[in-house]
C-alpha cells in the first residue's frame, strides 16, 4: 500500500512558520538593540562608528610609537658602542700620559748612564753629616667611606628574579676626585648569585662566574692600583660593625692599555659557602642587621 500525501497542515509543520523560529536561529542574531526605537538606535551606531574612528586612531598611534621606541633602542646600542670606545680610548690617554710624566721625572726612557757626561752630577755629602733619604709609598693615599642602605628587602628577591637577574648594585662613587677610573660600586645578591648586574659596563669586565654575597666593584682599566677597603654592616642600634679584616691588594697593571679588567672584592668570594656573617638569605631578613625591612652597608677605602 501507499503511504498518502501528508495534508496541508502537516506540511506548515514540517516546514515551519517564520514566527515560530527562535530569534537565534540565525547567525549573528543579535539582541543589544531590543526595545530601543528608531532613533535610539541611530544614535547607537554613531556611537559605535566613533569609537572605531578613535580605536584606529589609537592603533595608529601605538604603531607610531612602537617605530619611536625600536628608534631609540637602537641609539641606545649605538651609545653603547661608542662610550666603550671613548672609554678604551680615555684609558690608553691615561695610560700614555702616565708615561709621559716618568720620561719627564727621569724614571722611564732613555736614562743617562753612570759614565755619561749629561749625568746629572751626584752631589757630594758634607764629612761627617748623616746621609739620610726617604722614600714614601703613602704620599698619594687618598681615603672615602661609601653608606649603601637597600629598602623593601624582603621584596628584593622577587623583583630579581622579574628583573632576571641576581644582584642589585648601588650607585656608583669615586674616591680620587683627580683619577677618571678611581670609580666603584656594590653589588648585593642575597642568595651569594652572580655579579653581573648589566647598570653599567665598565664595571662588567670580570669573570662570569663571579658569584658572592657582597661584593666592591673598580671600574675597568689597564694600569691597576693599590687598594685596601674594609666592609661594615649596621647593627640595630645604628651602629656599623666590621665585617671581615681589612682586604689590602695590589691590581696589576695590564701587559696593554688595549686590555681593561674589573677589580673585584667581598667577603665570600672565594668560599664554598654564601652568605652575610654566614647567615642565608633567610635568617639575615629575621636578623639584627635588618631594620624596617631594611640593610645598610659601608665601605672604607
Amino acid at each position: 500500500c501507499t503511504r498518502p500525501p501528508p495534508r496541508p497542515k502537516d506540511i506548515l509543520l514540517l516546514v515551519g512558520s517564520p514566527g515560530s523560529l527562535p530569534r537565534n536561529h540565525f547567525p549573528g542574531a543579535m539582541d543589544a538593540g531590543d526595545g530601543l526605537t528608531a532613533e535610539q538606535l541611530r544614535a547607537r551606531i554613531e556611537e559605535q562608528r566613533a569609537l572605531q574612528a578613535t580605536l584606529t586612531a589609537q592603533g595608529e598611534d601605538a604603531l607610531r610609537e612602537i617605530g619611536e621606541a625600536e628608534e631609540r633602542q637602537r641609539l641606545r646600542r649605538q651609545l653603547d658602542v661608542e662610550e666603550t670606545r671613548s672609554s678604551h680610548l680615555g684609558a690608553v690617554l691615561y695610560s700614555r700620559q702616565r708615561r709621559r710624566r716618568s720620561i719627564d721625572r727621569d724614571e722611564a726612557g732613555a736614562l743617562p748612564s753612570e759614565e755619561s757626561t749629561f749625568a746629572k752630577p751626584k752631589p757630594q755629602p758634607t764629612p761627617g753629616a748623616l746621609a739620610k733619604t726617604t722614600t714614601s709609598y703613602a704620599s698619594n693615599v687618598v681615603k672615602r667611606d661609601f653608606v649603601w642602605e637597600v629598602s623593601g628587602l624582603s621584596w628584593l628577591e622577587q623583583q630579581l628574579t622579574q628583573e632576571r637577574r641576581e644582584c642589585t648594585n648601588s650607585n656608583i662613587f669615586q674616591v680620587d676626585p683627580t683619577d677618571l677610573y678611581s670609580k666603584y660600586m656594590l653589588v648585593f645578591s642575597p642568595r651569594g648569585g652572580s655579579l653581573k648586574h648589566d647598570a653599567d659596563e665598565d664595571f662588567m669586565y670580570f669573570d662570569d662566574d663571579l658569584a658572592g654575597t657582597l661584593a666592591l666593584i673598580r671600574r675597568a682599566d689597564s694600569y691597576g692600583t693599590s687598594l685596601c677597603y674594609r666592609f661594615f654592616l649596621r647593627d640595630a642600634s645604628g651602629e656599623f660593625q666590621p665585617l671581615g679584616e681589612p682586604t689590602r691588594v695590589a691590581v696589576a697593571a695590564l701587559d696593554s692599555a688595549d686590555d681593561i679588567e674589573s677589580f673585584v672584592g667581598g667577603p665570600d668570594l672565594e668560599t664554598e659557602s654564601k652568605g652575610l656573617f654566614g647567615l642565608s638569605f633567610d635568617a639575615l631578613l629575621g636578623s639584627e642587621w635588618v631594620t624596617d625591612d631594611a640593610i645598610c652597608f659601608k665601605v672604607c677605602i
